[in-house]
């Protein structure tokens, strides 16, 4: 009787055991959680598209003047932070972490910038972006610059500053979220994009595929190389997040920023769209941007 009694939890036991072997306990945790994840991206993805899709439409109705809007807003902040949109996003992809990082708080103003010809030459798009910086700065009486930018919108600023644009504004700090910086092979989506110009210029918001900033992030480009080549500008902290599986950065490791002077912050998490919409990537953001930089805290978040 007593051996039957005892039967279920040596059978208990054993399972617990046979199952300690193949996959230990935070491994499991670890597995779910990152199968979760990609629930997670999905989601992000669907609102991503929502809020670009919402953006076109709304310009294409509507004569909102953003810049002149949102500078009406400035009240006195010391900081600006200038966020630069990825590929085929509109600013309403930036409007939550936005509203994390631009508060009394941090006495921060954030404006964002994603008003581009998305898929032209990174080196054009750059200078561009420091006409915009400079224009913004302008209208402010900020001390410091904060950059941050998401996907190709990192690539964007690092193009930027690397190359000494805007060397003699306040940028203090770049923030790159789920940014290609040694490429991507995703970006062999944008090879097709020289056949359909001719027809896809039919369209006037689809008029700006052209092609040449997704070949530019080929791994192995020769822009990518040159920009990696260059070193980071010394008076400007530089941090990068990057994420476990990165659908739209192959290799994901492909996103760690290759300097050993740059803060790499690894999520566990499969994602792209994640850090614009994670809370996650927003405690990393405002850490990165308002903290402190602790040297001896290992370079890795879970």
């Amino acid at each position: 009787m007593n051996t039957l009694e005892e039967l279920p939890k040596q059978i208990i036991k054993r399972v617990r055991k046979f199952n300690e072997n193949l996959l230990p306990p935070e491994r499991f945790r670890e597995s779910v959680m990152l199968g979760l994840s990609a629930i997670e991206e999905v989601y992000f993805v669907g609102k991503n598209v929502f809020d670009t899709s919402l953006s076109v439409s709304g310009s294409l109705l509507y004569d909102d003047d953003y810049q002149t809007k949102r500078l009406s807003q400035y009240e006195g902040q010391r900081r600006l932070v200038v966020l630069v949109t990825g590929y085929m996003q509109s600013p309403l992809s930036f409007y939550r972490l936005e509203r994390q990082l631009g508060n009394q708080v941090f006495d921060t103003f954030t404006y964002i910038w994603g008003d581009f010809p998305y898929s032209q030459d990174l080196t054009l798009t750059s200078a561009q972006l420091e006409a915009v910086v400079r224009e913004v700065y302008s209208h402010t009486r900020a001390e410091e610059i904060y950059l941050v930018g998401h996907s190709q919108g990192g690539i964007i600023i690092r193009a930027m500053v690397q190359h000494g644009m805007g060397a003699d504004l306040p940028i203090r700090k770049c923030l790159f979220l789920s940014s290609p910086h040694q490429g991507t092979w995703a970006a062999l989506a944008a090879i097709p994009h020289r056949g359909v110009l001719r027809l896809a210029g039919l369209v006037p918001y689809i008029r700006k595929v052209t092609g040449e900033s997704g070949l530019q992030l080929l791994p192995g480009s020769d822009f990518l190389r040159e920009l990696n080549s260059r070193p980071l500008p010394g008076n400007i902290e530089f941090s990068s997040v990057f994420y476990a599986l990165d659908p739209m950065i192959w290799p994901p490791t492909n996103a760690i920023l290759p300097y050993p002077e740059a803060n790499n912050h690894f999520i566990r998490k499969i994602g792209h769209a994640q850090p614009l919409y994670c809370s996650r990537a927003h405690q990393v953001a405002v850490s990165e941007l308002y903290g402190v930089r602790r040297p001896e805290v290992p370079n890795e978040d879970k």
